[in-house]
């Protein structure tokens, strides 16, 4: 006699449920495995953050320009009040590092909307700004050449947005037909493309796909709270971030850096330590175990990790620089600190600041530091030649 539906879909429940239980993988008609439901993206929200003085149509602006460039929702923030200096200018690092500060667990992008001037301590003058592979971009509705139409103005807006999205993507300027291409002037804003090249088109797009809890996100949210001072915070991303990639050593170094930051000393050799055992090789978790032991833990083995450091980076130059700063700063040790700089000038190294640290040691009688100094030299055949010490 035929069984009947309902009793053959019991019967299949059945050896479902035994077969789980003994560990047994339940192979499709086809012989292959059923695949596993793919984790849901958090694809976040691009908040909006208008600063006294920004108009409701400038605003309108900001916000139509964002939806054509991204999928995320778009959520506009109460009004704030923004600092600005005696000229009426506005610092483009400070009102990053505000928004970020600020910004909602869910955030994907914040953008910032100034009226007032924006300056940035790095480049002066700018109507939009942004650090690379960081959430938060912000734009200036002054410094901008008038245009006739309102189409002309949402086309510049979302030049201005899409070139300052690019930047937190982790692009930098590009010289190709592509609205990363750099700007002198905002005139020039105007002769921008309104599409990205096809590198930093790729790069957006997969900032957009990896959403909020890919690794990489995690880790680029981890090391914004390591550079705003916010250690606890950094420490808990890059634990997240190394619960996905327990072997990158880069993570494990910068959670190091964050533990120590926040005094657990412990904890922090113990990050680097675990960098090393997955990559005896790479150079950043010396460099940590190194300021680790100068900064007090056991200043009389800093050195031998620090010359570990040195031997294991691929770039020389910054490596002695390095090194040659720790030694003279932290280890007082100003022989090596000498040997080290002397080494970034024969690797082609020209930093300003090795060159002023160098000639000090070799004749303090000819620098005398003070605040605020300008060292002025010059690179001959026989090497380098100070012409000239000022102080303003």
């Amino acid at each position: 006699m035929a069984q009947s539906h309902s009793a053959k879909r019991l019967a299949a429940r059945r050896l479902a449920a035994g077969a789980l239980l003994l560990g047994v993988a339940l192979l499709t008609p086809a012989g292959r495995a059923p695949a596993p439901e793919a984790p849901l993206i958090r694809e976040g929200v691009v908040y909006v953050v208008p600063f006294q003085g920004v108009t409701a149509a400038e605003l309108q602006r900001a916000v139509w320009a964002l939806r054509t460039q991204l999928p995320q929702p778009v959520q506009v923030l109460p009004t704030r009040e923004v600092a600005a200096s005696t000229a009426g200018e506005v610092s483009a690092e400070g009102v990053l590092d505000a928004l970020l500060r600020d910004a909602p667990d869910d955030t994907f992008r914040i953008l910032g909307v100034v009226h007032a001037p924006l300056v940035s301590e790095a480049l002066g003058p700018v109507v939009g700004y942004a650090r690379r592979s960081e959430r938060a971009l912000v734009y200036s509705t002054t410094r901008l050449p008038g245009v006739a139409t309102e189409a002309a103005r949402r086309r510049r807006v979302r030049r201005i947005i899409a070139h300052e999205l690019g930047h937190t993507f982790g692009a930098g300027h590009c010289d190709v037909k592509c609205v990363m291409h750099s700007t002198e002037t905002a005139t020039d804003i105007d002769l921008l493309p309104d599409h990205y090249c096809a590198e930093h088109r790729a790069q957006a797009r997969a900032a957009v796909q990896q959403g909020l809890d890919h690794p990489d996100a995690v880790a680029a949210r981890a090391a914004e709270q390591l550079r705003l001072g916010a250690w606890q915070p950094a420490a808990r991303l890059y634990r997240e971030a190394l619960g996905t990639r327990p072997d990158d050593v880069r993570l494990h170094t910068s959670l190091g850096v964050a533990l120590m930051a926040d005094g657990q000393i412990t904890a922090a050799r113990e990050a680097f330590e675990a960098g090393l055992h997955f990559a005896p090789q790479a150079a950043q978790p010396y460099y940590g175990l190194a300021v680790l032991y100068a900064a007090g833990l056991a200043p009389g083995r800093a050195a031998a990790f620090l010359e570990a450091a040195v031997t294991r980076d691929a770039n020389a130059v910054r490596a002695h620089r390095a090194a040659g700063i720790l030694y003279q700063d932290v280890l007082r040790n100003d022989a090596r600190a000498v040997r080290h700089y002397e080494a970034h000038v024969q690797k082609g190294g020209r930093d300003p600041e090795v060159i002023a640290r160098l000639t000090y040691l070799i004749s303090p009688a000819m620098l005398t530091f003070q605040e605020p100094e300008v060292v002025v030299a010059r690179w001959t055949a026989a090497g380098l030649m100070v012409a000239r010490a000022t102080w303003e």
